[in-house]
Formats: structure tokens, sequence, C-alpha cells
């Protein structure tokens, strides 16, 4: 029988990290800390993090704490339409016995990814100078990039065929994550009779944690009663103080199985540099009329690196040896009413199993990259000093997949200190949501304000959307000074 506490502890490990990816949740393009309805927003002091260009219409000094909290998450997959099917008047999970398994797999694509950002500004401020605007900020971010192949389902679903044996290859299988600080310092000026602006964005980067599990081959051919597993899979771990913690293998006592890590006293195992360059040009002063009203801007972001000391590094790794897994009885799930989350459970426990990590020796640290990102965009005034139309082509770098984000967006201000935006994403939006932005900016006082690129999503009772592919949310609190630029 399976230890019930180490049952638990995966358990509460596959909770928390289903919290952070899915419940902030589903994206390839989290684009530095901002939504994508704000790039055109000429009040909002956040589209900084999206173009070093780019800057508001005053300075500011943020609320510390509250000037920008931003999440986002998008997928192609894991959704509740795609996971679940309806049957005699209730939605059931693919596990379902009546469900066929090309219905169960015709919503699964090859590959499977969820991509999750988020960021927290403690202390930001900014203000002109001259031609210049300076900004500063202090804020904590953390992604995570993760892929589930067909293969996992088609495991699960027909992995226990009576009377034959099936072999799975699970071999793109990944998981990459960092969490560190971010200390900022931006500036750009303004060129040719401000018709040209330039800016860049110098980060000094602090990092707290890493993860990279990287499948380079994991084949499970999968009998009536077990699973045998050969694999080659490389985990990389950062973190205070980190190392492996291994349990005894309740098949085999003289083999010990990876069950996770332990921490050691809080200190920063990582340093980085990071730079953002950006540039926006204005047409107003050329020959050509309709040209005059049309801005382009193009922004390469998080470029750099994070290395993480050896002391606070673990590398872990499978020899590629024959393994024997006796995994969970998967008919318990056949009914259908058991939840999404406790099926991945399983199929965790199950997995970690098969691939039979060992710590390896470290004789130095690790050097990683960030997942940088590109943004370009096309603004065209349609009346004046009132309403444009915007469009922003956004490509994130990650690095086990590359992704793309096109948006249109109608940027109106009714009013000096009142802008909105209204857009629509076409990649992960299908129709079904689309973006709102709106910042209140008076010259004086507080401003406030929340913008979604994503922003009609229907959730599960275990928070997963129930049809659209991502949702993200941004707001921020700040007080302006200096009067308008």
């Amino acid at each position: 029988m399976k230890n019930p506490r180490n049952k638990m502890k995966l358990r509460s490990l596959f909770s928390v990290s289903v919290a952070i990816i899915i419940g902030c949740i589903l994206s390839p393009d989290g684009f530095a800390q901002s939504t994508r309805s704000s790039y055109f927003m000429k009040t909002s002091y956040t589209r900084t993090a999206l173009n070093a260009a780019l800057r508001p219409e005053h300075g500011y000094i943020g609320v510390p704490f509250l000037s920008n909290i931003y999440l986002d998450a998008r997928t192609n997959t894991f959704n509740m339409e795609n996971l679940t099917f309806p049957l005699n008047g209730e939605r059931v999970t693919f596990m379902h016995a009546q469900i066929s398994e090309s219905q169960a797999l015709s919503n699964i694509s090859t590959d499977n990814y969820i991509t999750t950002n988020l960021a927290f500004s403690i202390f930001s401020a900014g203000f002109f100078r001259g031609d210049s605007y300076w900004n500063f900020d202090f804020g904590i971010r953390a992604n995570a990039d993760s892929n589930v192949p067909k293969s996992v389902f088609e495991l699960l679903k027909v992995g226990f065929k009576e009377n034959e044996t099936v072999t799975h290859d699970l071999s793109n299988i990944s998981l990459a994550g960092s969490v560190f600080g971010e200390i900022g310092v931006t500036n750009s000026r303004t060129f040719l009779n401000n018709s040209l602006t330039l800016g860049a964005r110098g980060k000094l980067l602090l990092g707290i944690s890493y993860l990279d599990l990287d499948a380079k081959s994991l084949n499970i051919t999968a009998g009536s009663e077990f699973w045998r597993a050969k694999s080659q899979v490389i985990l990389r771990g950062a973190a205070p103080g980190i190392k492996g913690r291994y349990e005894e293998n309740e098949y085999n006592p003289d083999k010990q199985d990876f069950d996770g890590f332990d921490f050691g006293d809080f200190n920063i195992p990582g340093f980085g540099l990071g730079l953002d360059i950006g540039a926006v040009y204005d047409f107003k002063d050329v020959s050509v009329d309709f040209l005059r009203k049309l801005k382009v801007s193009y922004a390469l972001n998080d470029l750099g690196f994070i290395s993480w000391s050896k002391s606070n590094f673990v590398q872990l790794s499978s020899p590629e040896t024959e393994v024997i897994v006796s995994p969970n009885d998967y008919t318990t799930h056949n009914d259908g009413t058991t939840s999404i989350i406790d099926i991945f459970d399983h199929a965790l426990d199950d997995l970690r199993q098969a691939v039979n990590l060992h710590e390896d020796p470290v004789t130095s640290g690790y050097t990683a990259t960030l997942r940088a990102n590109m943004n370009v965009g096309l603004e065209y005034e349609v009346w004046d000093d009132k309403m444009t139309a915007g469009f922003l082509y956004s490509t994130r770098f990650g690095k086990y997949f590359t992704s793309n984000e096109f948006t249109l967006s109608a940027n109106y201000m009714p009013k000096p200190w009142l802008a909105t935006t209204f857009s629509y994403s076409f990649a992960y939006s299908a129709f079904k949501t689309f973006g709102l932005a709106v910042h209140v900016a008076p010259t004086r006082g507080i401003n406030f304000f929340l913008a979604s690129d994503y922003s009609i999503v229907r959730i599960s009772p275990q928070w997963l959307p129930t049809s659209s592919h991502a949702i993200n949310l941004q707001m921020g609190v700040s007080i302006p000074f200096g009067g308008r630029q």
C-alpha cells in the first residue's frame, strides 16, 4: 500500500503548483509585467515595462505594495471543455468508461502547455527631467512554463488495456520556472523634434528560486498490472540551501526514491543582470498627410541572465536503467466523478517513481537566461487627442517553446483624467473573451487602474477555465506629481 503521508505531501505540492500555474492562470506571453491592453494608453505608467520608450503623461509615485499587481497565464489545451465531456446531463472527465479513447483525445494537442507570469511591485516612481523620463522600481517576479505531451493522456486513458502491452513516449515533458527580485532603472529621451523616443532599462536581478525539468527521453511500457520505464531526465533546481530529499522505496527496501527538496537558511542564491530596450517613432512631421497620425514602436525585453551559486544549486538525473513501477489504480476514475486535479495527482506520483532521479555531484554554479520577449506596435490617431486604434504583435521566446499574440485595441480618452481601452487578442480569446482597461488619472489625488486582456472568464470549482485558454489581471494605485508631459 502506498505511503499515505507521501501521498498527502504530493497532493499538497501538486495543489500548490496548480494554484500558482492554473489559478493564476493560463500564457506564453505574460510579457513583462503589464497587460497588452495598456500598451497604447497615454496615462499608463506600467506600459514602460512593455517598451522602455513608452512613458506616461506625468510623473508618479506608486503606492508601496499596490502600484502594480499583475498575473497572467495561458494554455493551448487545459480548460474544462477539453478535459471533461457532457454525459447524461452532467460533465464527466476524459477518464470515464463511456468516453471513448478517440473522444477523450480529440481536443488534446501533441504538446499541451501552460505558461504563467506574476509580478508584484514593492515600490516604483517616475519623473520627467527635461527631455528625459526616469523610472525606478523594485518588485518580485515569478514565471513558469510547463508542457505535457499528448502521450501522457494516452497513457492514463489506455495504458491498462487488458491482454495488451503499449509503449508511450513521454519525452517532451518539461517544466521551467523561476522567482526573482528585480531592481530596475529606466531612462528614455526624445530626439528629432520629439519624433523619436529611445529608452533603455537596466535591471539588477536577485534570484530566489529556479527549476528546470527536461525529459530528453522517457518511455513507459504499460501492461495490465505494471509500468516498465526507461528515462534520461535532468532536473535542475536552485533555492536557499537546496538539497534533494529521498525516501525508502515501498517495493524495494534497498532503493531510495527522490521525494522533493529540503531547504536551508534564507539567502540570495543567485544574482544577474537584465536589459530592456525600446523605441517609438511618431510620423507627425512627414509630408504624407495620412501618415502624420501614425506611431510605430519596437521593444526587446528581458535580455539577461541569473547565475546561481554552487552552494544553492542542485542537479538530479536518471540513469538509463529500467524501472518497474506499480502504478495507482486508474480504474477508480472510470466513473468520471474524480476531479481533474486528483487524476493528475496520481499521474504525478507514478511519473515521479518512473523517472527515478538521483542527485549528481555539483562542481560549479549554474547560469540561466531570462525569457526574452518582443513587442511591435502600430498606433493610428482616429480622433484628435481622444481616440486611437492600435495593433500589437508580441512574441515570447521560451526555453522549450516560443509563442505569439496579436492584439487589436480601440483606445478612448473621453476626459484628460480618464483613459479606457477595449481590445481583442486573437491567439487565446477564441471569440469568447475580450480585453478592457480603465485608468482614472487626475493630476492630483489618487490614480487607479484596472486592466485585463481576457476579461470574461468562467472558472470551475477546481479553478480551471471552463472554455477560454487565457486569463490575466492587472491593477495599481499611484499618486501623480509634476504635471503632464
